[in-house]
């Protein structure tokens, strides 16, 4: 399991990018490591409209969100509950 890492028990695939370099997950999602610095790490998230990505922390009290009208990320209200 030298890719792979324990986390929750799930297995998590550990994969190293560099800056340019992305992952595709099924055919239409694809993650990009858009920039590296300051220990922070900046992707580039290509998805369909319909596909809905969110920010771990957001998804404690929302999910399901519909697409804003200024393409912004917005919240949903806290009764919605992740599965």
């Amino acid at each position: 399991m030298a890719a792979n890492d324990i986390m929750e028990g799930l297995i998590m695939l550990v994969l190293s990018r560099k800056v340019g370099e992305s992952i595709v997950i099924s055919e239409s999602i694809r993650v990009t490591v858009v920039q590296v610095a300051n220990a922070r790490i900046r992707l580039g998230i290509d998805a369909p409209p319909e596909v809905t990505v969110l920010r771990e922390e957001l998804t404690k009290s929302c999910f399901h969100s519909p697409p804003s009208k200024n393409g912004k990320a917005e919240a949903l209200p806290p009764s919605v509950q992740l599965p």
